[in-house]
């Protein structure tokens, strides 16, 4: 309940999102911060390629915003994973223009083929305008805006079905949430992510970038390959000190009540405390 209240924020902040603000990193690239995931546009003279579009309610700010920084409406768009905080706004991109690319896991999700649920809550699938039209199993690369953009999915880690998208020419990576920079991160294991898997998804990554490249986390702000070796850093940590209490016999209470990620406390956020992480890597552990 505790984790998938960090991918389905309060009705309240959904109907009330907070002003998009833009991050310009070069080359016709920009970050969107807002409500929800973070996004990626690229611009140029074959239109705005965007990676994921937050909630719902927050499509027309970004849609205009997007509109101010590229010309126009978006053109391609890919969803990393299916959350609605990142994929909220799937339909009304859609109808705006918008071909969308992700996953065949996402599509699955997202139409109801596979059944999902929000805090031990049935999701109720979008209309069939938000579901991608495109998916892949292993990656798909675009030539756009004088870029090469590779979009390729990564092992289970937070869901069954992220991928992440690299800028090639400007070295410029979007994670999408196999990176919640600075923060404990949203591990859903009921939609096929695994704890192990996503410690592997980040070092996996950690070995094919450079100090140079920059980093879009899903949530968090801009990174860093120093940034993604401390987040690494926490999570091996973690781990270790959860299963500790799970090899000494601990039920999840008495774990918990242990306190075992108190070092790590500074990776706390209003969605995902100590007690909320250390439920989930003992759940995704004890499998």
């Amino acid at each position: 309940m505790a984790v998938m209240a960090a991918v389905c924020a309060s009705a309240a902040a959904q109907n009330n999102p907070p002003a998009p603000k833009v991050t310009d990193l070069g080359s016709g690239i920009f970050v969107i911060f807002g409500q929800g995931g973070n996004i990626g546009v690229s611009t140029g003279p074959d239109g705005a390629f965007v990676i994921d579009d937050q909630y719902q309610n927050s499509a027309p700010a970004n849609l205009a915003k997007i509109a101010e920084l590229a010309g126009g409406a978006p053109r391609y768009l890919v969803n990393t994973h299916w959350h609605a905080d990142h994929a909220g706004g799937n339909e009304a991109f859609a109808k705006a223009g918008a071909l969308i690319f992700a996953h065949e896991n996402v599509r699955k999700r997202l139409s109801g083929e596979v059944p999902s649920a929000f805090g031990g809550q049935a999701f109720t699938p979008p209309p069939e305008d938000a579901w991608p039209v495109v998916t892949f199993k292993d990656g798909v690369d675009f030539f756009l805006n004088d870029e090469t953009i590779q979009v390729y999915k990564v092992q289970a880690s937070h869901t069954d079905g992220d991928s992440m998208v690299y800028f090639a020419e400007p070295d410029i990576l979007h994670m999408g949430d196999v990176f919640f920079n600075g923060l404990f991160p949203v591990i859903d294991t009921g939609s096929g992510g695994s704890v192990e898997g996503y410690l592997a998804a980040m070092k996996a990554t950690l070995g094919k970038i450079s100090d140079k490249t920059r980093i879009i986390p899903g949530h968090g702000d801009m990174g860093t390959k120093a940034d993604l070796q401390k987040q690494i850093a926490m999570l091996e940590g973690a781990i270790k000190a959860v299963r500790g209490r799970i090899q000494a016999g601990d039920t999840l209470s008495q774990a918990v009540a242990k306190k075992p990620l108190k070092p790590w406390s500074s990776f706390a956020w209003s969605f995902i405390g100590e007690d909320a992480f250390t439920t989930t890597l003992y759940n995704g552990l004890k499998k």
